[in-house]
């Protein structure tokens, strides 16, 4: 996997010798990562690239603006027909 989008704070699934564990990157080292498992068992504090087989970015709240939402007519239209019955 590439790591040109793994940043600090991102969460990784490291597959080291077969074994499977989660971390937490903590920044760049030479030939890979730094990272930080979750599992306070596994020992290993880098890893390389081809060892990442999943990445999952930290992201923050979404910004919220003082501007009022304007909702599209399909999203006001409010159908009172009643159903119709199936043809038998």
């Amino acid at each position: 996997m590439r790591l040109e989008g793994i940043e600090r704070g991102d969460i990784v699934e490291i597959d080291r010798l077969g074994r499977r564990f989660h971390a937490l990157v903590c920044g760049s080292a030479p030939g890979g990562l730094a990272i930080q498992p979750l599992d306070r068992r596994v020992s290993y504090r880098t890893c390389r690239a081809r060892e990442v087989t999943a990445h999952w970015a930290k992201r923050g709240r979404p910004r919220v603006t003082e501007e009022p939402l304007n909702p599209t007519a399909l999203q006001l239209e409010l159908d009172l027909t009643p159903p119709t019955e199936p043809a038998r």
